[in-house]
């Protein structure tokens, strides 16, 4: 009896640990069918750059970017498809877009930094594009209703893990932001000491040269 029951024990993990391998499979099955792209560069003036994503019909799409350093802040902004323009903005500093695709098209991201014509700009982007989390129920298997509670759980984790590395993301850019500032700052604090210095050492040389020149001078003897 006592080997039975270890034995049915043994079984029992065993199934909880399939059961639990099943769920984590088919709720990173519904993750991976979405995609996330990150991206951070830099835009020289009068420069433009365009991205390009082929995009399903009826899926839910997220659109965020920030310009994290340069000039004004400020850049140019549009999102094109089917030679319709989806979302424009012009001197835009950064800002979080949704929207649904009604037909599966090339979809066109691009940046435009035209109007500055000596600054360089750093721009964050991302794009989440995917069907809503909320459909792994209905994917389950029929037979398998007891673990819904469990789904949940792994669902509502997988949310929160969301959330935190969009948070990131943005203390990242935060981060990023402050360090160049700082940098900036940095090296024109090095550059005006190093003026000063060379004013102060030129201004020394001229009073030594005074100085000297009127122990020089002969006395006047009439």
């Amino acid at each position: 009896l006592l080997c039975f029951f270890c034995f049915s024990e043994k079984n029992k993990t065993t199934m909880n640990v399939l059961v639990l391998v099943s769920v984590l499979a088919l709720v990173c099955g519904g993750v991976t069918a979405n995609t996330d792209m990150e991206l951070t560069f830099e835009m020289k003036p009068h420069e433009k750059l365009c991205f390009y994503e082929v995009i399903k019909e009826d899926l839910e799409v997220v659109f965020d970017y920030q310009v994290v350093y340069g000039g004004k802040l400020d850049i140019d902004v549009s999102i094109m498809a089917l030679g319709q323009v989806v979302y424009e903005r012009v001197r835009s500093s950064g800002e979080d877009f949704n929207f649904h695709t009604k037909k599966e098209a090339e979809y066109q991201f691009c940046f435009s930094n035209k109007i500055s014509t000596v600054s360089h700009k750093t721009v964050y982007f991302s794009l989440i594009v995917g069907e809503d989390d909320d459909d792994l129920a209905e994917e389950a298997d029929p037979h398998a209703q007891a673990l819904t509670q469990i789904e949940t759980s792994i669902q509502s984790i997988h949310n929160a893990l969301k959330r935190v590395a969009s948070y990131q993301s943005y203390l990242r850019n935060r981060e990023a932001f402050h360090r160049l500032t700082a940098e900036f700052m940095n090296s024109r604090v090095q550059l005006t000491s190093g003026a000063e210095a060379l004013v102060l050492v030129f201004i020394s040389i001229v009073q030594l040269v005074y100085i000297r020149s009127l122990f020089n001078e002969k006395p006047n003897r009439f």
